[in-house]
C-alpha cells in the first residue's frame, strides 16, 4: 500500500470531529481509566468482606481465569473493531481442542497436534466469512448457526466423553509456572502485545479500523475489503482455537462440556466492557484485558465472599448495558458535526 493510500484510509477512520479532538478529549471517551476505577472499588469491598481476596496465591488465580477470556477477546476484538460479529466463539472454543487431543491421545505429536487444532480453528473462521460474504446470511446469524452445529458435533467427536488422559508435554504448557506466574499468564501477555501492535502499529491495524469506520469508504478507497473480512474472521476463530487449547492443557483434558452459549457472552461481554464500539471502528487491545480482568474479578469476588453465584450475572448484565450505553455517547460526541 502507497503513502497516499494510509493516509486516505487512516482519514476514513477518523471521526468527523477531525485532528482538532484534543488528546485529553480523546482520553476521556475512553473506557480503560472507568474500568480500573471500577475494579478497584471491587477489589477494596472484597477486601474489607474478606482478607483472603488480596492473597498473592488469589490475585495470581484472578489473572490466571481472565486469560482465556482475553485470548479469545482478542481476535473477537479486532473482528468488532472491522465492523464484524462473531457468536461461535464457544463451540469453536470447543471445537479445534477436542480434535486437537483426541489426535494426541492417539500418539501424534503434540506440536503437529496443535497446529492442526489451530489450523482447523482458521478453517471454521473462513467457513463463517463464505456464509456471510458469499450467502449474504447477516454475521449474528451465520455464527448463531455455526454455533449450533458444532454444539452438536463436538460431542460426537469423543462420543460424548471427555479426551483424557492428555500427555505430560502437553500439560506442562497450561499447568507450568515462570517467576511466580503462571506461564498461562505470560501466554497472554505476548499475545497481548502482539495484537495491541498489530491493531496500532501496523498498516493492517489501520486498515481493519477503516473497515470497521466506514465500509463504503473503505471500499471507495480502494482496500480489499473481502481480504480484510475474510483475515479477521479466521484471526477471531485461531485466537478462539488456541485459547481452547491452552484450556485444556490447563485443566489436563478436553471438556465436551467446555465452552458454549456462557462462555460466548462473557468474551462478548468482556469485549464490549473494554470499549470495543459494537458498531465498529473503535476500540483497544488494552481495553479488551481490563475487561477480561473486571469479568474475573467479579466472579472471584463473589466466590471468596461467599455470596450467591446469581449476582455475578446481575452484575454483568448491569455493566454490559452500561458499557453499550456509553459507547452509544460515545460515538455521538466522536461523530457529531462541528
Amino acid at each position: 500500500m502507497t503513502h497516499v493510500d494510509l493516509a486516505a484510509t487512516t482519514l476514513a477512520a477518523e471521526p468527523a470531529s477531525g485532528p482538532t479532538t484534543s488528546i485529553v478529549h480523546r482520553a476521556l471517551l475512553r473506557q480503560e481509566l472507568t474500568l480500573v476505577l471500577v475494579i478497584v472499588a471491587i477489589a477494596a469491598a472484597a477486601t474489607i468482606r474478606s482478607s483472603l481476596f488480596l492473597t498473592s496465591d488469589n490475585v495470581i488465580e484472578i489473572f490466571r481465569a481472565s486469560v482465556i477470556y482475553f485470548i479469545m477477546g482478542a481476535g473477537t476484538a479486532m473482528l468488532v473493531i472491522g465492523g464484524g460479529l462473531d457468536f461461535s466463539l464457544g463451540a469453536v472454543f470447543a471445537f479445534p481442542t477436542l480434535i486437537a487431543t483426541e489426535l494426541m491421545v492417539h500418539g501424534l505429536n503434540v506440536g503437529v497436534a496443535i497446529v492442526a487444532g489451530l489450523a482447523i480453528g482458521a478453517l471454521v473462521g473462513a467457513v463463517n466469512f463464505l456464509i456471510i460474504s458469499y450467502l449474504h446470511v447477516p454475521p449474528i446469524i451465520a455464527t448463531l448457526g455455526t454455533f449450533f452445529i458444532l454444539s452438536g458435533v463436538n460431542p460426537l467427536i469423543t462420543d460424548g466423553n471427555d479426551v483424557l488422559p492428555l500427555p505430560d508435554s502437553f500439560q506442562k504448557l497450561g499447568q507450568g509456572d515462570l517467576l511466580g506466574l503462571p506461564l498461562i499468564v505470560w501466554y497472554a501477555v505476548v499475545i497481548g502485545i502482539m495484537f495491541w501492535f498489530a491493531l496500532e502499529h501496523t498498516p493492517f491495524g489501520v486498515n481493519v479500523r477503516a473497515l470497521g469506520g466506514n465500509r463504503g469508504a473503505a471500499q471507495a478507497i480502494g482496500l480489499n475489503v473481502p481480504r480484510l473480512d475474510l483475515s479477521l474472521y479466521v484471526i477471531s476463530a485461531v485466537a478462539t482455537s488456541l485459547a481452547g487449547i491452552l484450556f485444556a492443557a490447563r485443566v489436563g483434558a478436553g471438556q465436551v462440556s467446555a465452552g458454549g452459549s456462557g462462555t460466548t457472552l462473557n468474551v462478548i461481554t468482556a469485549v464490549l466492557i473494554g470499549g470495543v464500539s459494537l458498531y465498529g471502528g473503535l476500540g483497544s487491545i488494552t481495553g479488551v484485558a481490563i475487561g477480561a480482568v473486571l469479568l474475573s474479578v467479579i466472579d472471584n469476588a463473589l466466590i471468596v465472599c461467599s455470596i450467591p453465584p446469581q449476582y455475578n450475572t446481575i452484575i454483568v448484565g448491569s455493566i454490559l448495558i452500561a458499557a453499550v450505553a456509553v459507547d452509544h455517547l460515545r460515538r455521538q460526541r466522536l461523530y457529531r458535526k462541528r
